[in-house]
């Protein structure tokens, strides 16, 4: 099970949050993820978002998937629709949708968690994060520039 949910992690997602966002489809499931766990309640999710969109961008060049994670208890269909009005340009699972990596869940949000190509946690970063210190410890750990 935890094989297949990494997969599912690590290929490119077919969500449509709006009209300008389709992800494209990729097969390569050996590519670093970058999980970001995120509340609609939590302020300091909201400030990160536009980090993170630019970050989205910025990764896909790298071959590293980066990955919203809903905390809250919400239907598939309510995070789709929370997204969007959130801004969030890059997929979005549900927190049971990931439960199977055996990743610990974050005690505070937003909390962001970088798994290796074979699910392992790598790295944790606790709060608001820029993409300057997420690509900071991408660095440190697979030689990502800045």
């Amino acid at each position: 099970m935890k094989n297949w949910i990494f997969t599912l992690l690590s290929l490119a997602f077919t969500f449509t949050y709006s009209a300008s966002i389709a992800e494209q489809n990729r097969s390569n499931n050996q590519q670093w993820v970058v999980l970001n766990y995120w509340s609609v309640n939590c302020a300091p999710c909201r400030i990160e978002i536009p980090e993170l969109n630019k970050l989205f961008k910025e990764l896909k060049a790298e071959n590293i998937r980066l990955v919203g994670i809903n905390f809250d208890e919400d239907t598939r269909e309510r995070t789709v629709i929370l997204a969007e009005k959130m801004g969030i340009e890059f997929p979005t699972l549900r927190q049971e949708q990931v439960n199977a990596l055996r990743v610990s869940s974050p005690h505070v949000l937003p909390t962001t968690v970088i798994l290796s190509p074979n699910g392992i946690e790598k790295g944790r970063l606790i709060g608001a994060q820029t993409k300057d210190s997420i690509k900071a410890m991408l660095g440190q750990l697979i030689g990502v520039t800045q």
